[in-house]
């Protein structure tokens, strides 16, 4: 099975041979040669196919039969897997937006139509998260706080932690009114360089913007921080787009740790 569109990465992270990540496409190829939409999500949904997922596990070369989701709320909260014995049921009901796990053969992954999908990954601890930051989350500095419980959970210094921002509304489609404006200015110091007046009380939001300044506060290096430089609205012919759409599918951005061998 071919997908129509390459599964989408961050060329800078294929310099890390022992962390698998990718962010899903809209569309692949059929066995019929029929161009499908990838439908993933959670398997409780009824526009999940688990064979459509299996494909794009597969063509990961990842052996796993399932992703580790959490309960994506539009908050703060960080889950963090470190028993190996958790089920992929168990994590599902876990009320989060980000995940972050020192378990090799995990693949855990966030589910977004809009919302940014960061990947964090601490190449000397070999540890990694993702995170669901919409404008609700991105507000109350979900990438920052994930980066906390690294540091805190595993001893990570943000110094080493190299960041990764996928497929994602961008700036010059995102409009908000004053309201949703309110709380970056409250939290963030530097606001106006993600926030453009657009019209009375409307505004253009850049959240991939926001969530590099979060993780420059909390102390990423700019140089380690990278983005897929796609606006899901822009570009909705590859990726989903609540804003634009309404109702539509999910991509899934996943990342999963191999083992390192000894010594490595």
């Amino acid at each position: 099975m071919e997908f129509s569109q390459k599964i989408h990465s961050i060329d800078s992270f294929s310099h890390f041979p022992h962390l698998v990540h990718a962010f899903s496409p809209r569309n692949f190829v059929g066995e019929e040669g029929v161009h499908e939409e990838l439908l993933l999500g959670r398997k409780s949904d009824p526009r999940t196919s688990q064979q459509h997922r299996q494909w794009l596990l597969e063509n990961l070369k990842i052996d796993s039969k399932e992703l580790f989701l959490v309960k994506q709320v539009h908050g703060d909260r960080v889950f963090v897997l470190d028993d190996p014995h958790k089920s992929v049921d168990q994590v599902e009901e876990e009320e989060a937006d980000a995940l972050i796990t020192h378990l090799t053969e995990k693949p855990i992954a966030v589910l977004t139509a809009d919302c940014v999908p960061v990947i964090l990954y601490d190449p000397e601890k070999h540890v990694v998260g993702v995170i669901h930051a919409g404008r609700k989350g991105t507000q109350k500095r979900v990438v920052s706080k994930t980066i906390s419980i690294l540091s805190d959970s595993y001893g990570c210094h943000p110094g080493n932690v190299v960041m990764a921002l996928g497929p994602a509304i961008g700036g010059c489609c995102y409009e908000v009114d004053d309201p949703c404006i309110v709380p970056f200015r409250e939290h963030f110091q530097g606001w106006e360089t993600f926030v453009t007046p657009h019209s009375p009380s409307r505004f253009m939001l850049d959240l991939l913007k926001a969530n590099e300044a979060d993780g420059m506060e909390a102390g990423i290096s700019k140089k380690n921080i990278h983005r897929s430089g796609e606006c899901t609205s822009c570009n909705n012919d590859r990726w989903f787009s609540y804003r634009k759409e309404g109702v539509t599918g999910r991509m899934v951005s996943l990342a999963m740790l191999r083992e390192k061998p000894a010594g490595f």
